[in-house]
């Protein structure tokens, strides 16, 4: 394990506090910020194949441990999301800004209604969209991507200053 793949973990670590935090401080709990999905996306635009998604299992599984979901819910959904990601979004590069917002949002609405559809069909509760709370998610999530997009890359270019360019793996 790396040092850069230790302080990625890190970082979701501490990202997944501020996700599960912030809505009870500001008294919004209407709708849930996933910033581990936005670390999912730089994953996914950014990194090697394996490493992107062995962070991506470890991004979603934090996400599991910060909702009431059924186990693995979102570690499957994280590594489902870079998986394809990397194969659909191949000509899409975003360095944050609001490029970054807009594909934060699509993938936020996109990751919802997945979701909601598997938690409905391994829960037998049935399919339970409300929209109001998906827009304001995917909102949130958008408005905090580029702020997310620039601690990871400003996490990774300081190992692009140590090392000199990173080998290329698996692209």
């Amino acid at each position: 394990m790396t040092l850069r793949f230790l302080l990625v973990i890190i970082v979701c670590i501490l990202l997944a506090i501020a996700e599960s935090v912030l809505p009870f401080l500001v008294h919004f709990r209407v709708a849930r910020v996933d910033l581990m999905l936005v670390v999912v996306l730089y994953l996914a635009l950014h990194d090697d194949l394996m490493e992107g998604a062995a962070l991506s299992a470890v991004a979603g599984y934090l996400a599991d441990l910060t909702s009431a979901t059924p186990a693995f819910l979102y570690t499957f959904l994280a590594v489902l999301t870079f998986v394809v990601l990397r194969t659909v979004g191949g000509g899409l590069k975003t360095e944050g800004g609001a490029q970054s917002a807009a594909v934060a949002f699509g993938a936020a609405v996109v990751h919802s209604l997945i979701a909601s559809l598997v938690f409905g069909f391994f829960t037998g509760s049935g399919v339970h969209v409300e929209t109001q709370a998906l827009l304001w998610s995917a909102l949130g999530t958008g408005l905090l991507a580029p702020l997310v997009f620039g601690i990871l890359r400003r996490l990774d270019a300081g190992f692009l200053h140590a090392e000199g360019p990173a080998p290329r793996g698996i692209r």
